[in-house]
């Protein structure tokens, strides 16, 4: 039976924070990171969740101990991950390998791990009591670039937080570093894959950027003049609470309490006979096949709109991280072991009236072409635009992030008691969602988790207009 409210639930924590370091010396060396990784938009500390039943052949072993040691043996081959970061000029950040160690924190929780049912997912209400926020270690340069904490319940299954500095390692690097940790927690010499710095080849021209071939309208703040709308959430937010520099702040992503009674957090399932609503309607258009991140990418960016009920006229984005580690393209080659970011950010734009009066396949044409514009000289091109405008970020009013993550693994770190039964973001942040697996069971294996935090009235809105485009026969 589901649980209907969260339980009452405390974590204890067992030992103080500690700095686990290299379990050899390791290089002392600088390392410029590249001009992808340190772009004012992944300048945050990104919080995730893994949790794990118990399993009878682990009995008598302490998760606690056996990823500590792992952890240890894995940054010897992830060293920079030990370091500190310093900026030098023009906000370049340069990561310091100077073996420093990364955090590390165990606790104990007074229940056990089925008690909290169905909120293992994201957005996990208990993220704070399972990922502890370590006073000081927020910052971006000159703090630990990892924080991991491992919980125990009390039936012997147990949560692992990490917390990861989002400009050293993207959602793939975290994947490879991890399992690197649990390959080496259970006896192996070295990673099966042996992790690759080669930031450089992300990198602008050392000399001179070269000019911008396209305008990446994406980066920078969206212009609110002459948008007004009575009921515009957003137009609103940006007069009474400079919106726009407020969501882009990490710790209000991840820890938004200065707005908490402003927001609500919620997640929706689109499961097979929801997506194949969505593909129904497209199929009534005449589209053709779709792929399901753009279906409900474009749904998600259809719903949203209408529930935030911007100026018609106003300009509204999405916005999709693409990894370019599988694109083939002249001078840009990716070893399997590269941990950097290699995603960019793609943007599709048009205005809210077209967007919320034209079907769906509207938006889903819309991102395609987007997705399409990927090439060797677009990679560049962001690149020169980031490092010649100062390395901006994305803007978060009218814009919605989606980026999807559901395909890479993350569920499959094994320490030794299987799969995770959930894997994900464990958080709702305001401008931004994660595609997710759900919480494993047979009925979702072909489902698709998404978190969503919006305005209250707004997520009234949204909740209605999903379930109006996802009705299925």
């Amino acid at each position: 039976m589901a649980c209907l409210f969260p339980p009452r639930f405390s974590v204890r924590l067992t030992t103080k924070p500690e700095l686990v370091t290299p379990k050899t010396p390791t290089p002392r060396e600088k390392k410029p990171l590249s001009d992808i990784d340190d772009q004012a938009s992944l300048r945050y500390h990104m919080p995730g969740l893994w949790f794990y039943e118990n399993k009878e052949s682990m009995v008598g072993k302490d998760p606690a101990k056996v990823i500590k040691e792992g952890l240890a043996k894995a940054l010897v081959f992830f060293y920079p991950l030990a370091g500190r970061l310093t900026e030098g000029p023009n906000k370049k950040l340069i990561v310091d390998c100077n073996g420093e160690g990364v955090l590390f924190v165990t606790a104990e929780a007074n229940i056990a791990l089925h008690n909290l049912g169905d909120f293992i997912h994201s957005p996990c209400p208990y993220l704070k009591k399972l990922q502890y926020n370590v006073p000081g270690s927020h910052r971006i340069t000159g703090c630990p670039l990892l924080l991991i904490q491992v919980t125990r319940f009390s039936c012997g299954g147990f949560a692992l937080g990490v917390r990861f500095n989002h400009t050293m390692v993207d959602g793939y690097g975290i994947q490879l570093f991890l399992k690197a940790v649990c390959e080496l927690a259970q006896g192996g010499s070295a990673p099966s894959v042996l992790p690759v710095w080669g930031r450089e080849m992300l990198t602008a021209a050392a000399a001179e950027p070269n000019t911008p071939t396209t305008n990446h309208a994406v980066y920078g703040a969206s212009d609110m003049r002459n948008n007004f709308k009575r009921l515009d959430i957003e137009w609103w937010g940006s007069i009474l609470f400079n919106f726009e520099k407020l969501a882009a702040k990490p710790l209000f992503f991840f820890f938004p309490n200065i707005l908490k009674p402003i927001l609500l957090r919620s997640s929706f399932v689109f499961g097979p006979k929801e997506i194949q609503a969505l593909k129904d309607q497209a199929a009534a258009q005449d589209f053709g096949p779709c792929t399901t991140f753009e279906l409900i990418s474009a749904c998600l960016w259809k719903c949203r709109t209408i529930a935030l009920q911007p100026n018609p006229n106003a300009t509204v984005r999405v916005t999709f991280p693409t990894d370019i580690r599988r694109r083939s393209f002249a001078g840009l080659k990716f070893d399997p072991g590269y941990y950097g970011n290699a995603i960019i950010m793609l943007s599709a734009a048009t205005t809210a009236k077209l967007l919320c009066e034209r079907p769906i396949t509207y938006a889903i044409e819309l991102i395609r072409e987007a997705k399409n514009k990927v090439s060797a000289d677009y990679v560049k091109s962001v690149l020169d635009f980031l490092v010649i405008n100062g390395r901006p970020r994305m803007s978060v009013m009218r814009n919605i992030l989606v980026s999807d993550i559901s395909r890479i693994g993350l569920e499959k770190i094994d320490f030794g008691w299987g799969d995770a039964i959930y894997a994900g973001s464990a958080t709702a942040a305001y401008g931004a969602t994660f595609l997710e697996r759900p919480k494993s069971n047979s009925s979702t294996e072909r489902s698709v988790l998404v978190p969503i935090s919006l305005p209250h009235l707004s997520m009234l809105i949204f909740k209605r207009e999903i379930k109006k485009m996802t009705k299925f026969n």
